[in-house]
């Protein structure tokens, strides 16, 4: 996927201890990019642990290849790898 991050803005919430960016997608010739892969992306350009990389929004602009995007970097919480497929969970007997 050819995409281009451009980080708007990216303040620190000390008390609730993390990060919050607001960036914009250019995805030319692409759908909007998947929340999966943007997680992974943001992560890698922050150095940052993916399970502690949470994609809140992503807002695709009508009839344009960009979107805007939400993301939080957390210090403690540890949230789901939207990469990685959940096993079915076997109904309790």
């Amino acid at each position: 996927i050819v995409m281009k991050i451009e980080i708007k803005s990216e303040n620190y919430n000390k008390f609730l201890k993390r990060k919050e960016l607001q960036f914009g997608i250019v995805h030319p010739e692409e759908s909007t990019p998947a929340m999966a892969v943007v997680q992974q992306y943001i992560a890698k350009e922050k150095g940052v642990p993916v399970e502690k990389t949470e994609i809140m929004e992503i807002i695709s602009s009508r009839g344009s290849p960009t979107s805007k995007c939400l993301a939080f970097l957390w210090d403690e919480k540890i949230v789901k790898d939207l990469s990685k497929k959940e096993e079915p969970k076997e109904p309790a007997q």
